[in-house]
């Protein structure tokens, strides 16, 4: 019997070290494509290269589409730096980690739940004492969402990606009301429970995924 020679097991990957990965985790998918090498294959090295356990605080404002039409962009891009110049010393004070800007949105990193909670509260208080308004009639208000988890982080603008920014940019764009704070289940079983007084069980969905909460209003 004539014999087969050994069984066809696939492609034979090229191995990827830690030595390969640049800075960037966006360069190095981008090298790895370049190369023939699917990224999937090698997630394990991306993942101890790029990988960071934070909560992660997304911010919001509310009103921004709807006071850009009436009273301009101009308007309310000048409320944005307002916002920023009071929003950035408060990061600092509770230990934020990184933090970005995007139009009327804040995106910030913490290495425990406990500071972005922490710092939800201040931020929530800070505005409303700061008297920033949003026209002459309508004080600025923010709706927050926070996460907590194994993110992938790129040195780049980008940010951190992972399913707990993904609930923490849906809870805190879509789903929160000005005033609010929405925190996920991994991120609230963090948190010390003395800094969650006042947060009420909820629940919303993503593309039909259920995504439970909680919620807490900020009454000034």
């Amino acid at each position: 019997m004539t014999d087969p020679g050994p069984a066809f097991a696939g492609p034979v990957l090229s191995p990827v070290t830690m030595s390969d990965l640049s800075e960037n985790l966006f360069q190095s998918m981008s090298a790895m494509l370049k190369n023939g090498i699917d990224p999937q294959d090698h997630e394990g090295a991306l993942w101890a290269r790029y990988g960071e356990t934070v909560a992660v605080l997304t911010l919001d404002s509310t009103g921004f589409t709807r006071v850009s039409q009436s009273h301009g962009i101009v308007h309310f891009l000048s409320r944005i730096m307002q916002l920023r110049d009071i929003c950035i010393p408060l990061l600092e004070q509770h230990n934020c980690k990184r933090n970005h800007f995007a139009a009327d949105n804040i995106f910030a990193a913490f290495e425990q739940a406990d500071d972005a909670v922490k710092a939800a509260n201040a931020l929530h208080r800070g505005i409303h004492e700061s008297r920033l308004q949003l026209t002459q009639s309508e004080r600025y208000r923010i709706s927050i969402g926070i996460g907590y988890g194994r993110l992938l982080y790129s040195e780049t603008l980008e940010g951190y990606f992972g399913e707990e920014m993904n609930f923490a940019c849906k809870l805190g764009e879509d789903v929160g009301k000005g005033d609010e704070t929405l925190i996920t289940i991994a991120a609230f079983e963090q948190a010390d429970p003395k800094l969650l007084t006042g947060f009420e069980a909820a629940e919303t969905s993503i593309s039909g995924v259920r995504l439970p909460f909680h919620r807490r209003r900020f009454l000034p």
